[in-house]
């Protein structure tokens, strides 16, 4: 997967970050690391050194990917050129590196994405996928998921809570039958 500043920087203040990127093969692109890490920490943002930490010990950067001629006909045909500089390598990492999904939140770059029908997940939502994969357990999903609360969609929160929930009651039940 590959992930924005905007899924870096939630998925650091909801405190799970680290079970992401020990859970998925991920990546994000020189940009996003300026962007979250560099200018984080000039402007001095906390998360930004716990972001350094998480992802240089796997290597997680990669340099700027060569546009990948996809991703340039997706931005062209969205009419996305707006974008950051960060949205836009993501995409071309996306693709250069064959990855199954995007981690965003942010909704111009949703935007896109859905257009072109790409597939992405907000980080609430990867909470939600990481709980069913077993790299984290429900109840500390449920904390992470406080912890993002003020800082998305209304319906992203709920949703995730529904999900987060209904997992509860599926593991509560498969543990009743055992």
């Amino acid at each position: 997967m590959v992930i924005d500043s905007d899924g870096l920087i939630k998925l650091a203040k909801a405190g799970v970050l680290e079970k992401v990127v020990k859970a998925w093969d991920c990546h994000i692109t020189q940009a996003v690391y300026e962007e979250t890490v560099e200018r984080g920490k000039e402007e001095a943002y906390p998360d930004a050194e716990e972001i350094e930490r998480i992802i240089q010990d796997r290597g997680h950067v990669r340099p700027p990917s060569r546009e990948h001629p996809q991703a340039k006909g997706v931005l062209a045909l969205a009419g996305a050129k707006s974008l950051g500089r960060g949205e836009q390598e993501t995409l071309h990492l996306f693709f250069a590196e064959e990855a199954d999904v995007i981690i965003s939140d942010d909704r111009a770059f949703l935007a896109v994405l859905e257009r072109a029908a790409l597939p992405y997940l907000p980080p609430a939502l990867a909470l939600v996928e990481l709980a069913r994969r077993k790299g984290i357990g429900i109840e500390e999903a449920l904390e992470a998921l406080e912890r993002m609360k003020r800082l998305i969609k209304a319906e992203v929160y709920q949703r995730a809570r529904e999900d987060l929930e209904a997992l509860k009651g599926k593991v509560r039940r498969e543990g009743d039958e055992g």
